[in-house]
C-alpha cells in the first residue's frame, strides 16, 4: 500500500499533467494573436531586466520616467528574465513558458492548501480537479461566460492568454502556498517557519497587486475560521510586517501611495468614500455572523476557510457585477480568487455526498463526476487550441511601428497609441509618453495629458493645437495615430485627423501614420527663461494658455541648447553655455530621489506645473551639470530595513540552533 505522501505526489503530478495537457501550446508559443493583451508590457519589463539587470533603479521608457519599482511588482519579470538568460529564449517565449508553468501549478498549490486544512486526499483532489476543469465564475456571471463564448470554457486560461494576466494567475498559484506556510509558522513558532512564511507572503505581493489584496483576505479568512486568539493574530501581523520589511526595496511607501491613488481612476471611478465604507461595514458584519455560524455548525476547517474566503472575494466580485457596488478598484477581476474558494467549497460538498450511506447513489455520483470532468476536459482543450493561436509578430503593425521608431527616433521620446504602446518596449529602448502600468505613474499630469491628446475633450476646433502644445511641452518628438481602419487594437484617438495640416507626416502604412512633433533640440534638458516656467499645475488639460509662453520658449532659437548624455541608467551629464536668468526644464518626471550638482556644487531640483524637473543652475558661461538618481532617503531606509530584517532572522535561526544543542 502506498504511503499518503507518495499518493499525494501522484495526485500532484496528475493535476500538473492535466493542466499542462490543456495549455501545452503555451509552453512553446512566442507570440499569440492577442495583441491587445497587457502581457506586452510584462515582456517589455522582462527584456529591460535581462539587458539592464545591473541597474534596476530608474526606468526611463514610460511616462517620462518612473522608478523601476513602479513599473510593476517585479517577481514574475525577474523570473522570466532569468529563464530567458538560462535558456536563451526570447523574453516573450520565456514569459509564456513561465506563466504556463504557474498556470499548471495553481491546482497543485490549492491541493496542498486543502490538505493543510485537514481535508482528506479525495477532497483535495476534487478541489484541484474543479479548479482545473470548471470555471465557476462563468456559471455565476453572464458577462464572464459571454466574454469567453460559453459557460464551459477555461476562464483562468482565458484571463492568462487573452488579457495577459500572467502576474495575476501566478499570484493565484502562490497564494495557497503562502496561507499554508503561514498556518505552519503560527503552529510551529520557529524562526525558520516564520522566515519561510514571510518570504511566501512577500512573493505573492511582489507578483501582483490583486493577489496581494486577495492574500490579505485569505489570511483573515484562515485566522477567523481557525478560531485564532489575540496572540495568534498578533503573530500573523508580525509575519506580515516581516514580509513587508523584506520586500520593501521593491514596494516602498511611495510606490504604495502611487498605486493606491492611481488605482482609484484606472479602468473606472473607484474612489473610496463614505458609501463604500458603509458597504464594507455591512460586509464585515455579515462576515462576523458567518464566523459564528460556521463555528456553531462545527464545520470543518476546510469549509470554514473556503466559505469565509468566498464571502470576501465573492462579495467584492458579485456585488460589483450584480449591483454595481464597488468595494475595491477593478472588483470584477477578483472572480478568479472567487473560483478558488468555490473549488474548495464544492469539493467539500461533493466529498460529503460521496460518503453517503447509499452506495448506489455514491457510485452514481462518482460516475457523473468522471463523465463531467471528461466532457470539461474536451471543452477546455478545444477552447485552448483556438485561444492559443500563434502569430508572426514581424508582420504586425505593433512590431513594424516599434522598429521604425527605434531606427529613426533612437532615444527621442515618442507617443504611440494603444497596443503599439504596450508592445513598443518589448522590442526597443525608445522612450514613450505612455506605458504599460498606469497605477505606477508618479506624475499626475501625464494621464491628464494623454487623455486630452486622445479625446480632445472640450477643445473644439483647437484640439489639434492643444494636443501639439502638450506633446512639445512633454518632450515628445513623434506621435503615431491610428485611423478607423488601423491595424492597432484599441484605436484610442477620438479624432485621428486632428494632426493633419498641423504636423508633418513621417511614415504611413494604411490607416496608421506617424507625425513629427517639431522640437528645437533632441535634449531632455531645455534652456528657458525662468519666468516662463509653470509654477502651478493647469486647472484642466484644455486650459493651456499658461503653458503657451513655455512652449514658445522651447522654440526660441536665441536660447542656447544643452547637451544631454546618459552615463548609465541613473546618471546624466548636461553641458551648456548659460546665463544666470536661464533655467533648465528637464523633461523627466520629478522624483525626490534625483540629485543635481552644478559645476561640482549641489543644486536643488524642484517640480514644475507639468510635474517635470526644474533646475536653476545660476551659471555664467560654461555649465556642467550632473544628475544622479539614488531613490533618496526612502530607498536607503528600505534597503537597510530589508537587510536588517534578513540578518535578524538569520541571527534568530542560529540562536535557536545553538539553544537546541
Amino acid at each position: 500500500m502506498r504511503s499518503p505522501r507518495w499518493a499525494g505526489a501522484v495526485d500532484c503530478f496528475f493535476l500538473f499533467a492535466l493542466n499542462a495537457f490543456i495549455c501545452r501550446e503555451l509552453f512553446r508559443t512566442e507570440y499569440t494573436v492577442h495583441l491587445g493583451s497587457i502581457e506586452a508590457a510584462y515582456v517589455a519589463i522582462a527584456r529591460w531586466v535581462l539587458e539592464n539587470w545591473r541597474d534596476l533603479s530608474w526606468f526611463p521608457l514610460w511616462y517620462t520616467g518612473i522608478p523601476f519599482q513602479n513599473t510593476y511588482p517585479p517577481l514574475l519579470h525577474l523570473t522570466v528574465a532569468l529563464a530567458a538568460a538560462l535558456s536563451g529564449a526570447s523574453p516573450a517565449l520565456a514569459h509564456h513558458a513561465v506563466t504556463a508553468a504557474m498556470y499548471c501549478l495553481g491546482p497543485l498549490s490549492l491541493y496542498w492548501l486543502a490538505r493543510r486544512l485537514e481535508a482528506d486526499r479525495l477532497s483535495a483532489l476534487l478541489a484541484g480537479l474543479i479548479y482545473s476543469l470548471v470555471s465557476t465564475s462563468a456559471l455565476l456571471l453572464s458577462p464572464v461566460a459571454a466574454d469567453m463564448g460559453s459557460r464551459w470554457y477555461a476562464r483562468r486560461l482565458h484571463a492568462l492568454v487573452h488579457y495577459g494576466e500572467g502576474p495575476h494567475v501566478s499570484s493565484l498559484a502562490l497564494l495557497p502556498v503562502a496561507i499554508a506556510l503561514l498556518a505552519i509558522a503560527l503552529q510551529k513558532r520557529t524562526a525558520w517557519a516564520y522566515l519561510l512564511s514571510a518570504l511566501a507572503l512577500a512573493a505573492v505581493v511582489l507578483t501582483n497587486w490583486l493577489g496581494a489584496a486577495a492574500l490579505a483576505a485569505a489570511a483573515v479568512a484562515w485566522l477567523a475560521g481557525s478560531g485564532a486568539n489575540k496572540n495568534t493574530w498578533l503573530r500573523a501581523a508580525g509575519v506580515a510586517l516581516l514580509a513587508y520589511a523584506l520586500a520593501s526595496p521593491w514596494i516602498p511607501p511611495s510606490t504604495l501611495a502611487a498605486i493606491r491613488m492611481n488605482a482609484q481612476r484606472v479602468g473606472g471611478d473607484y474612489r473610496l468614500g463614505m458609501v463604500q465604507l458603509g458597504y464594507w461595514a455591512v460586509l464585515v458584519c455579515v462576515f462576523l455572523a458567518a464566523v459564528i455560524t460556521l463555528r456553531l455548525a462545527r464545520a470543518s476547517q476546510l469549509v470554514r476557510f473556503a466559505a469565509l474566503f468566498f464571502l470576501l472575494m465573492g462579495g467584492v466580485t458579485l456585488l460589483a457585477e450584480w449591483f454595481r457596488l464597488y468595494l475595491l478598484p477593478q472588483p470584477h477581476r477578483y472572480h478568479l480568487e472567487m473560483e478558488m474558494a468555490l473549488a474548495l467549497l464544492l469539493a467539500a460538498v461533493l466529498r460529503r455526498l460521496l460518503k453517503a450511506r447509499r452506495r448506489l447513489a455514491s457510485w452514481g455520483l462518482a460516475a457523473l463526476l468522471l463523465i463531467g470532468f471528461a466532457v470539461q476536459l474536451r471543452h477546455y482543450r478545444c477552447f485552448a487550441r483556438r485561444l492559443l493561436e500563434p502569430t508572426r509578430m514581424d508582420r504586425t503593425i505593433e512590431y513594424r511601428m516599434a522598429r521604425w521608431f527605434s531606427e529613426n527616433m533612437g532615444q527621442r521620446r515618442v507617443m504611440a497609441p494603444g497596443s503599439i504602446s504596450f508592445w513598443m518596449n518589448a522590442f526597443t529602448d525608445t522612450p514613450q509618453l505612455g506605458g504599460g502600468f498606469e497605477q505606477g505613474i508618479t506624475n499626475p499630469q501625464i494621464p491628464a495629458a494623454i487623455f486630452q491628446i486622445y479625446s480632445g475633450m472640450n477643445a473644439g476646433r483647437r484640439e489639434g493645437e492643444i494636443a501639439v502644445l502638450w506633446l512639445k511641452a512633454l518632450g515628445v518628438h513623434a506621435v503615431a495615430v491610428g485611423g478607423r481602419q488601423s491595424r492597432e487594437y484599441y484605436k484610442p484617438f477620438a479624432n485621428p485627423a486632428k494632426f493633419q495640416g498641423l504636423l508633418t507626416e513621417l511614415w504611413r502604412e494604411g490607416d496608421d501614420v506617424i507625425y513629427a512633433v517639431p522640437q528645437r533640440s533632441a535634449s531632455l534638458a531645455r534652456v528657458v527663461p525662468g519666468q516662463v516656467v509653470l509654477r502651478q499645475p493647469l486647472v484642466t488639460a484644455v486650459d493651456v494658455e499658461p503653458m503657451q509662453p513655455f512652449v514658445a520658449a522651447l522654440d526660441d532659437a536665441s536660447l542656447p541648447e544643452a547637451r544631454w548624455r546618459w552615463r548609465n541608467g541613473h546618471e546624466v551629464e548636461i553641458q551648456a553655455q548659460l546665463r544666470p536668468e536661464h533655467v533648465l526644464s528637464i523633461a523627466i518626471s520629478y522624483h525626490p530621489g534625483w540629485q543635481a550638482r552644478v559645476n561640482g556644487h549641489a543644486a536643488p531640483l524642484a517640480p514644475d506645473g507639468l510635474g517635470l524637473m526644474v533646475l536653476e543652475p545660476r551659471c555664467e558661461g560654461p555649465c556642467f551639470i550632473e544628475l544622479l538618481y539614488t531613490g533618496g532617503g526612502e530607498m536607503l531606509a528600505a534597503r537597510l530595513t530589508s537587510l536588517a530584517a534578513l540578518l535578524g532572522m538569520v541571527f534568530w535561526i542560529l540562536w535557536q540552533r545553538c539553544k537546541q544543542r
